[in-house]
């Protein structure tokens, strides 16, 4: 038994996992689809966003991802994932030139990492990565780092125009010559005001990110 399914074991022991779990985790992806209802329409056309936040089966299998680790529900949503980037990338080549995309998850700080013991948004991108035959995406998880611990935007009771300070100059580039002039897909579990990924939007065209496609599980 390796380090992560261990781990796994201990938090089902200690956090069991409710029916409702289980039942999600092996529901067919066609009934699963049917199950979660989708996001409310978003105007941004930079920003595709899968399912509704308000849902108890979404938060249930989102908090199960980010903060019990759960590589089983992150599949089941990196397969719903690569299924809506595959008809997305596809139509944004064709009218946009959005070519060759560099995949890269939302970072988290030092200090979430060490509470957590996991990125949930690197866990959907390695899950991806398992199902994914057709190179989509190059991806690459440490290009963009949290500098400053901040509190969780989808749980604090702030304004948009408070959380968008709360982060501001929070994130930076690590070797910005390998984002210049590419093409990014960003994925994020949750996005409520929005307020992240503008400060991730800041730090990636500040070094020459030539096109940005946000990506959320639920809004």
């Amino acid at each position: 038994m390796n380090l992560k399914t261990f781990g796994a074991y201990c938090l089902d022991f200690i956090f069991p996992k409710s029916d409702t779990i289980f039942e999600l985790e092996s529901m067919p992806i066609g009934e699963l689809l049917k199950k979660l209802p989708p996001a409310r329409e978003i105007e941004d056309e930079r920003l595709v966003v899968l399912f509704d936040y308000k849902d108890e089966n979404v938060r249930s299998m989102i908090w199960e991802l980010k903060y019990k680790g759960n590589r089983k529900i992150g599949s089941r949503f990196a397969e719903i994932l690569l299924d809506i980037l595959r008809h997305e990338l596809a139509e944004r080549a064709l009218f946009e030139k959005f070519i060759n995309p560099i995949l890269i998850p939302m970072p988290i700080s030092n200090q979430r990492r060490r509470e957590r013991g996991w990125n949930q948004t690197e866990i959907l991108c390695e899950e991806m990565l398992k199902l994914e035959p057709e190179n989509l995406f190059t991806y690459t998880p440490s290009l963009l780092i949290k500098l400053v611990h901040t509190d969780s935007q989808a749980r604090t009771h702030a304004t948009k125009r408070e959380r968008l300070e709360n982060l501001n100059n929070s994130m930076s580039v690590c070797e910005s010559e390998k984002i210049r002039g590419r093409c990014i897909i960003l994925l994020d579990d949750v996005t409520t005001s929005g307020s992240t990924f503008k400060e991730a939007n800041r730090a990636l065209k500040e070094v020459g990110a030539k096109k940005i496609l946000f990506v959320a599980l639920a809004h």
